[in-house]
């Protein structure tokens, strides 16, 4: 069970299998998850009520992207990984400089990443 301490990470995953999974396994590596969103709409105001100290976005959510997610993330300074299925020059320019993860990744390989951009780490 994540403590007090523990970095609260947000996902933005369109797929609710994958969404809940993420939480599971990161909940077991130490972290709070402030929420699963599957869409920009939930992810916003989820981001809002509860903030984050790093977002994981899925960049294709099915009829919309995750760029206003990126955007929002940037202006408060809050860091993100991009996860998808495509390279980086089909995603929005938004996510440009953002780690990028290839889907299917390996959870180790995403805790590390969390680790790095993490505002202490």
């Amino acid at each position: 069970m994540a403590d007090v301490a523990s970095p609260r990470i947000l996902i933005v995953e369109d797929d609710p299998l994958i969404g809940f999974d993420l939480a599971v396994e990161l909940e077991a590596h130490g972290f709070a998850i402030v929420g699963v969103a599957p869409t920009v709409a939930k992810a916003l105001a989820l981001f809002q009520d509860r903030g984050c100290d790093v977002a994981i976005l899925d960049v294709n959510l099915g009829r919309e992207t995750s760029a206003p997610i990126a955007r929002t993330l940037a202006a408060a300074h809050v860091p993100f990984i991009a996860v998808t299925g495509y390279s980086i020059d089909q995603c929005p320019r938004e996510f440009a400089t953002a780690p990028l993860l290839s889907k299917p990744f390996q959870t180790a390989r995403l805790v590390a990443e969390l680790k790095r951009q993490m505002p202490n780490a």
